[in-house]
């Protein structure tokens, strides 16, 4: 892929960052995102029961895709602008030791030596707001696509991580921003 990108025109580079996007969106650990999807734009037709229009579904979902190719489109940006030195930065000695540390404290969760939770308090609070939200909303949909875009996030890890090295090296934000929003 890196040879196919090499000395390709900033069309075929975005055109390929689409096709390689859609057959992500083809992996397994991305299809339990989509009862999530239509859970929310069926959701949206109320309590009453009454359909959605094909149009408000559509408007949803595109709402849905656009906060997803946004999130991915800043990523892309980030990665034109700090070029290598992002990849760089993070392999320092000191931040792996840090981040391993973080994973070795978190797993003592896992195994049972102490339970991680949020406060009681935050819980419910959270709680009391999630349950006064409008469903079906264009900036609601829009904030669940970037959500999405984090949770598929190791999904897509590698091949993510593989775009934006090539995108750093490129050091072109424009062209990360528009392959990645693609």
């Amino acid at each position: 892929i890196a040879q196919l990108l090499k000395d390709a025109s900033f069309w075929v580079v975005v055109a390929s960052f689409f096709g390689f996007g859609l057959l992500l969106s083809l992996t397994p650990c991305v299809f339990p995102m989509i009862p999530i999807l239509s859970g929310i734009i069926v959701g949206s037709g109320g309590k009453d029961g009454r359909k959605i229009s094909h149009g408000r579904a559509f408007a949803l979902s595109l709402a849905y895709v656009l906060g997803m190719a946004i999130t991915y489109a800043a990523a892309g940006v980030a990665a034109g602008m700090t070029g290598t030195l992002l990849s760089a930065a993070l392999q320092n000695a000191w931040v792996l030791g840090g981040f391993a540390l973080v994973f070795v404290a978190l797993s003592f969760s896992m195994f049972g030596f102490y339970e991680l939770q949020l406060p009681t308090f935050l819980q419910s609070k959270m709680s009391e707001e999630a349950s006064h939200l409008k469903g079906g909303s264009l900036t609601g949909v829009t904030a669940m696509g970037a959500l999405s875009a984090l949770i598929v996030g190791p999904c897509v890890a590698a091949p993510l991580a593989g775009a934006l090295l090539y995108i750093g090296q490129t050091g072109d934000a424009v062209l990360g921003g528009v392959a990645l929003f693609t």
